[in-house]
């Protein structure tokens, strides 16, 4: 207490004194010691360090409760900072900006990766559920009962009507819209290869595939480019030979049109992209309302350098630009434009060959040598081609210029290409590349259509490996750059090059048939196993392309004159055959028959050929009313609409019938012979064929009564085909229906002594035929009444002297019959004799007695001993007492 009352009295000594700068102290001890218990209870109850107790009063002079403010803040749900989520371990800003940077980056990078995940599942959902759909149907035909359709897709079948009035129909192979109607196609392509009328050429078919490929073809959803592209470039470039008047009879001028014709739909390709870049930076591009292709150009170039500043065309001082317009132009085709802004090029250093002053502009020159490239199939004359050369020297020279100015590379560009120079121009790509230059040609599309421009170029008209070279002043020649050159210079990358890994093998062909190799493109679309759904496609392209002619004026492309189809015809008549396999399968001899056809053609169209494709198809088939009609060779069968001239027509049934003649197939050839109104060689072959096919019927007939009624064997069944074949020839021949017996007032018989004997020689062979199936079924009755229908057989002494001659004249199928007439004669008799009374017994021992002196005035000759045993047997049945006496 003392303290204080010292402290107390200090202060009140202060108090007393004059010092204004100290604050009066109002309150007691008493009343500090109170205020002091108010602000402790109202700080928190724990102390903490110094800190904490300044903090606490900090609080407490601003009226807020520590305590209470400590537990709200401990119920609040703690929610993670950004430092929490990123955590930084950077010491400046930057730093940690880039960390949050590559952080979200990581985040984006994974939720893309999710998403393609899941686009990725629903696009094979997608083409799982679309190949079930494609497959469903085929499946759903292929298990379903007979005569149960299998969907609403067309049919490509046959009905034909066979012999004897039997009726065969097929339903033929399944095909989609598509396919339906590229068949169509092919048949009329084969009408016209037959017709020679030459109303249709291979051109008209190929637009007749592209416009029915745009109708019914389905892009594949991973693929870019629709078949129906390559269609179009094939139309496209077919055109311009068409438009100048060329054919391939004319090899070198034809590959000249297709060169052409490929460089034309490039650049309306490129014409096609610049307003494509144009409409999607219409700010940029400033193009406005001007009709003008230049300012098309122009406009597309301020998109593509719009990084450069001002242009010339759209600034007064701006970056000179006429260069790259004249190449753009030229790459365009907007051939006019291109002649106009030459012009403005006339920054040439060196004049053209043979000039001493500069009376003329060198713009007015670029301008002429434009104009006449343009005008001569990108070719230059030697004097305008010399003075370029030594221009394209200079600028490939100055590297400074090319890596500094815009329109340098462009310039040195159009000059190669004007010249027709490839060297400079592959120089010119290496020294851009070197340099770290962007290419201009940049695109498989550009690096084509400059080498299409090269092809031929800077000879003066002459595109021969020996035509003359363009000489300048450093004394090199520019060398002549061909389109086997080009093609050797697309093969040096493998096919996934072009095709992005396979992704895209449209795009492939799409190289291989702007770089003319036309061969090669179907043969991959049928071959590859990227370009299975295309194999219809390779078919019918393959075939129209020959059917033009352009694969044989393509083939000689390497020598500079077109040789022999060669290979590519034979791989184009292979493909055809393999896809005709798919209609014999399905029993559709009719729609084979054509692709059999183009096939034949392909392989060189002779009558051999032909005649081959036509007997492996009826050979194979069988169906002799669908390809060959019904009435001779004027008859509508498939073959009529292939080979409308009768006369050709004749020709060909005879010929493949005279090879299946040789070749031991006797009923392929009979059809053919009557399909060419040559029922007599038919017959001759019929009756050949009959005799035969009579023993084996009566040697697998059974031998009970009456069973034969019902019954048919497979011989039987042989045999009644080769009679119904015989009545057609017979009823050919005498121009009327066949009936028993024969007339013999025909006209046609009468005047034909062959036809006759054929005529009687088949019915003679039916009446043995009836005659062997009695006896064997043990009707002697009807042998002995059919006997007096065979005029060799005697059954009166009267008529023994006629027999015997008639019998040394017999038709060599009767003569192999005449044993088992006799034979079965005899045991007719001896079978009669045993059932009959005396009066009819004596009757047959007659004629029994005439057979025996017809059988010995042969003296063995013709028949075998065993006839005569038979002949013996039946004389101890019939009439005992009298003898017999062989000679």
């Amino acid at each position: 207490m003392a303290d204080w009352n010292t402290l107390l009295q200090q202060s009140a000594d202060l108090v007393g004194q004059d010092f204004n700068n100290v604050p009066r102290v109002e309150r007691n001890l008493p009343q500090l010691q109170q205020y002091a218990d108010a602000l402790r209870s109202r700080t928190n109850r724990y102390r903490g360090p110094s800190e904490q107790a300044a903090a606490t009063r900090l609080l407490a002079q601003q009226g807020l409760d520590a305590g209470r403010l400590t537990t709200e803040v401990m119920a609040l749900e703690i929610v993670p900072t950004i430092e929490d989520v990123f955590h930084a371990e950077t010491n400046n800003v930057e730093e940690y900006l880039q960390q949050v940077e590559e952080a979200t980056l990581l985040a984006a990078i994974q939720e893309a990766q999710q998403e393609s995940m899941a686009a990725f599942d629903a696009f094979m959902d997608q083409c799982i559920t679309r190949d079930w759909n494609a497959n469903k149907q085929r499946l759903f035909s292929l298990i379903a009962p007979s005569g149960v359709p299998g969907g609403p897709q067309p049919l490509i079948g046959r009905s034909a009507a066979g012999h004897g009035g039997q009726a065969f129909a097929t339903s033929g192979p399944r095909l989609s819209p598509k396919e339906a109607v590229y068949v169509e196609i092919a048949k009329d392509m084969a009408v016209a290869a037959g017709s020679r009328a030459g109303a249709q050429t291979g051109t008209d078919f190929v637009k007749r595939f592209k416009e029915a490929c745009e109708k019914y073809d389905e892009k594949s959803l991973a693929q870019d480019l629709p078949v129906s592209t390559i269609w179009g470039l094939l139309v496209r470039v077919l055109s311009e030979a068409r438009r100048r008047n060329v054919n391939p009879a004319s090899p070198g001028r034809y590959v000249d049109a297709l060169v052409a014709g490929a460089r034309k739909h490039l650049e309306e390709e490129f014409q096609q992209h610049v307003r494509t870049t144009i409409t999607r930076h219409k700010m940029q591009a400033e193009r406005g309302a001007d009709p003008d292709p230049l300012r098309e150009v122009q406009a597309f170039i301020q998109v593509k350098f719009r990084d450069r500043g001002p242009l010339d065309f759209a600034a007064p001082n701006g970056m000179d630009t006429s260069w790259v317009q004249l190449f753009y132009c030229l790459r365009a085709g907007y051939d006019r434009a291109a002649v106009r802004i030459a012009e403005r090029c006339g920054d040439l250093l060196l004049l053209p060959t043979g000039s001493r002053t500069s009376g003329m502009g060198m713009g007015a020159n670029l301008r002429q040598m434009v104009d006449e490239w343009l005008r001569n199939n990108c070719r230059l004359s030697e004097r305008h081609a010399a003075s370029l050369s030594r221009e394209v020297e200079r600028l490939l020279r100055d590297k400074n210029g090319l890596r500094n100015s815009l329109r340098a590379p462009y310039q040195a560009l159009v000059c190669a290409l004007l010249v027709g120079d490839v060297r400079a121009v592959d120089a010119l790509s290496a020294g851009l590349q070197s340099a770290g230059l962007p290419a201009i040609l940049s695109t498989i599309d550009d690096y084509l259509w400059a080498r299409l421009a090269l092809v031929g170029g800077g000879t003066g008209g002459s595109t021969g490996p020996g035509g003359s070279a363009v000489v300048p002043q450093s004394g090199l020649p520019v060398p002549t750059y061909t389109v086997a050159e080009l093609q050797a210079d697309i093969n040096r990358f493998p096919p996934h090059y072009y095709s992005k890994q396979n992704r895209e093998p449209l795009a492939y062909v799409m190289v291989l048939l702007v770089s003319l190799q036309w061969a090669t493109a179907v043969r991959f679309l049928w071959r590859d196993d990227t370009t299975k759904p295309y194999r219809l496609d390779a078919v019918h392209m393959g075939l129209a392309l020959f059917a033009e002619g352009a694969l044989a004026a393509l083939s000689g492309t390497g020598t500079g004159a077109a040789g022999p189809a060669g290979s590519e015809a034979l791989d184009m008549a292979s493909l055809a055959l393999q896809y005709s396999r798919k209609f014999v399968t399905a029993g559709d001899a009719a729609t084979s028959l054509y692709y059999r056809w183009l096939a034949a053609i392909a392989r060189g169209g002779t009558l051999a050929i032909k005649g081959a494709m036509l007997r492996e198809l009826l050979v194979g088939e069988r169906d002799f009313g669908t390809l060959l009609g019904g009435g001779g060779a004027g008859a509508r069968g498939a073959l009529h609409a292939l080979v409308p001239d009768a006369e050709e027509r004749r020709q060909l049934f005879e010929s493949v019938a005279q090879e299946c003649q040789m070749s031991a197939q006797p009923e392929e050839a009979v059809e053919l012979f009557l399909a060419a109104d040559r029922p007599v060689q038919a017959l001759i072959i019929i009756n050949n064929e009959m005799s035969a096919a009579i023993m084996a019927a009566v040697n697998e007939a059974p031998m009970e009564l009456g069973a034969l009624s019902g019954i048919a064997t497979s011989s039987m069944e042989r045999m009644e085909r080769i009679a119904r074949s015989g009545r057609t020839a017979v009823e050919r021949l005498m121009g009327e229906r066949y009936r028993e017996p024969l007339p013999s007032s025909s006209a046609v018989i009468t005047g034909d002594p062959a036809a006759r004997r054929e005529v009687e020689a088949f019915h003679q062979l039916g009446v043995i035929r009836d005659i062997l199936m009695a006896a064997k079924g043990g009707r002697y009755d009807q042998v002995l009444q059919r006997l007096s229908e065979l005029p060799f057989i005697p059954t009166e002494r009267s008529r023994l002297a006629e027999c015997v001659r008639i019998t040394t004249q017999l038709h060599p199928a009767i003569a192999e019959r005449l044993q088992d007439v006799v034979a079965v004669v005899a045991d007719a008799i001896a079978a009669r004799g045993k059932v009959v009374g005396r009066e009819a017994a004596n009757q047959l021992a007659n004629e029994l007695n005439v057979l025996t002196s017809y059988a010995n005035s042969m003296s063995g000759t013709r028949l075998p001993q065993a006839v005569y045993r038979k002949i013996s047997e039946a004389q101890v049945f019939v009439a005992p007492r009298n003898p017999f006496t062989p000679s």
